[in-house]
């Protein structure tokens, strides 16, 4: 809302004596006795200037040393360098083209225009101020025929965080526009061209801009800027022109609610979980992968496991586990269940689970070579390549999975209708084991996720943070865990999966048979039956469903860690970040430090939903705005 108040307008100006002294001759000015070579600044006071056809204006140039003291009896030179294009031509004097600074360090120049083209409505200039030691400073000269004026008082939102480290208002006026098609987020494209900048403080809390037309509609831009000159808040006011009165100045407030830097873009967004599971969520897949290993005579004792068991198949009693039950598995498994080894301990330091099967030994209770020992001897040809193959670390390789985990994604931040909110669309890339047998990635596109990119998201930034509420995937941690560990740990064995382990390793047992060497069932089957004085193969069909049965067990411990719906729920926080002052946001947390800038990560809290039970996990995270994005 514009509010009026009369203001009396300036209007005392010198025009004779003006012109009398822009037309005197000046010798020049000595210098002062020390000139300095440099630490010396100059400030123009205005910085930017209306004047009126065929009048004058007055601009004050302050000089400070680097202790910001002011620099009495110091030479300034002054000039007009060039007539900007674009905004007309307009005849323009200096009062002087030389001056002393008095005892505040300021030196007044008088600026004094004739009258503008017949053609032209405004011309534009600019007045410098150079000395010895100085960068020298600008005044930016707008000539105008408009009677009319504004002057904006930036006024800070008191609820935002940011407002508290604002120093000055940066003011954009926008002549014949208004804040609907300017976008705060980039106004460098705005399809309007502003004038000079001016600045709003604490010493001149507001700015009159002159020269406005009393027709159309016009729009002024506040941006609040810290110490550091980054933008912070910043808001927009619509100027109309019938509101204006001739020889009044009207106030308007220019209410700054909209919070800076803005993030508005797309980000390549990196989250780190440590660890991704709970410690104790890996226990039933190491516990199906310890079997391997787990006893003395391993891999024989679990392959008489899933053989005998497959002797007798679809019974609710005795599913096919690789767990025989003894009475359960037919005349054979009569037969041969007793000649098993005797129960022993287990290899040293294994971790044992009450539903495992018991280990045996090299002899049955009888004394007699038990079942265990007959079928480790199929392995004495192939034993360099049985060891060779660590089966019992799997467990421990397994384990370092869930160590950590990478989710590599990309968030695309667009505007939303409410002040300081914004709306988000996530889409996963890629998931990464680092700490697997070697760090694999997994490309998500090729996964087959139902869901992978949620949109919708509402986003609200606040104190200097981007906050997330929860969204939901389909990660089936389960199933991609497994694949980075048949890509790891199965294929350093030379196996693809599951199946291609089990048939490797036991296809590692060879027997010669009539000077035809066996190997896998073929071979299991020709040293029992024959030693029963049993029908050859009578083994190899159960062996064949054991092996496969063993297989799909070991493949299916990972599903415990699937969920059946959405089972990876994320919500979080991430510090905004400007690396470059412009008001929008380069990052979202910083890992390290950039420069003279620091941020903390971002934090994650994430929902894992699994078929065994869901856990909270945390994760950190960081994002960078991508190249060439918006």
């Amino acid at each position: 809302m514009i509010r009026l108040s009369p203001i009396v307008h300036f209007a005392s100006w010198l025009v004779a004596a003006l012109a009398a002294t822009g037309c005197r001759s000046h010798a020049p000015l000595p210098l002062p006795d020390a000139a300095r070579a440099s630490g010396l600044a100059l400030s123009a006071t205005p910085n930017s200037l209306d004047i009126r056809p065929g009048s004058s204006g007055r601009v004050s140039f302050v000089l400070r040393d680097d202790q910001g003291v002011p620099v009495p009896n110091y030479r300034l030179d002054f000039a007009i360098p060039a007539t900007s294009s674009g905004y007309g031509t307009v005849d323009a004097r200096l009062s002087s083209n030389q001056g002393l600074t008095d005892g505040n360090g300021a030196a007044v120049l008088e600026v004094i225009v004739g009258s503008l083209p017949s053609d032209n409505s405004t011309a534009a200039f600019s007045v410098t101020a150079t000395c010895q030691g100085s960068a020298g400073a600008q005044a930016d000269i707008t000539v105008t025929t408009s009677a009319y004026s504004v002057e904006i008082l930036p006024v800070p939102a008191s609820d935002l965080l940011g407002s508290t480290s604002i120093v000055n208002t940066r003011l954009k006026f926008y002549d014949d526009a208004t804040c609907g098609i300017l976008d705060l987020t980039n106004l460098s494209a705005a399809p309007a061209k502003p004038r000079p900048d001016r600045f709003a403080d604490a010493n001149s809390p507001s700015v009159v801009f002159y020269g406005v037309a009393a027709s159309g509609s016009h729009a002024v831009v506040g941006l609040g800027l810290n110490s550091n000159t980054f933008v912070q808040i910043g808001g927009c006011v619509d100027i109309p022109g019938a509101s204006l009165f001739e020889s009044e100045t009207v106030r308007a407030t220019l209410f700054m609610d909209r919070l800076f830097p803005v993030p508005i873009g797309t980000y390549q967004v990196a989250s780190d979980f440590k660890p991704m599971l709970p410690p104790s969520a890996p226990a039933a897949i190491q516990s199906a992968w310890r079997q391997w290993a787990r006893c003395p005579l391993d891999p024989a004792r679990l392959w008489l496991d899933c053989t005998l068991d497959a002797l007798v198949t679809n019974t609710a009693s005795d599913p096919l586990d690789c767990v025989p039950v003894p009475g359960a598995e037919g005349p054979l498994g009569d037969l041969l269940l007793p000649r098993r080894g005797q129960v022993v301990a287990p290899v040293s330091g294994t971790a044992t689970n009450p539903t495992d099967p018991p280990c045996r030994g090299t002899t049955d209770d009888n004394g007699n070579a038990s079942l265990e020992s007959m079928v480790d001897d199929l392995f004495s040809a192939k034993r360099d390549r049985l060891v060779g193959a660590t089966l019992g670390v799997l467990p421990d390789e397994i384990a370092a999975l869930f160590v950590e985990a990478r989710i590599d994604s990309q968030m695309t931040i667009t505007t939303n209708s409410e002040i300081n909110t914004y709306t988000i669309r996530h889409d996963l890339l890629d998931v990464t084991f680092p700490d697997a047998l070697a760090p694999t990635s997994l490309d998500v596109s090729t996964l087959g996720l139902p869901v992978s990119s949620v949109s919708g998201i509402l986003a609200t930034l606040k104190a200097g943070q981007l906050s997330i509420p929860s969204h939901g995937f389909t990660l089936r941690l389960g199933t991609i865990s497994r694949y980075a560990f048949e890509t790891t740990s199965l294929k350093s064995r030379g196996a693809e999966d599951s199946p291609g382990l089990v048939g490797m390793i036991f296809g590692l047992a060879q027997r010669m048979d009539q000077g035809t060497l066996l190997s896998g069932c073929i071979a299991l089957d020709a040293a029992l039956c024959d030693q029963f004085n049993q029908a050859r193969n009578c083994l190899v069909d159960a062996c064949e469903k054991g092996l496969s049965a063993l297989a799909t067990k070991l493949a299916g411990s990972f599903d415990n860690l699937d969920g059946t719906d959405l089972d990876f729920y994320l919500s979080g926080f991430a510090p905004v970040v400007d690396l470059d002052g412009d008001g929008r946001v380069d990052a979202l947390g910083l890992g390290v430090r950039a420069g003279s800038i620091s941020a903390n990560p971002g934090l994650w809290s994430a929902w894992l939903d699994a078929q065994e039970g869901g856990s909270f996990i945390a994760g950190s995270w960081t994002a960078s705005r991508l190249a060439n994005a918006p």
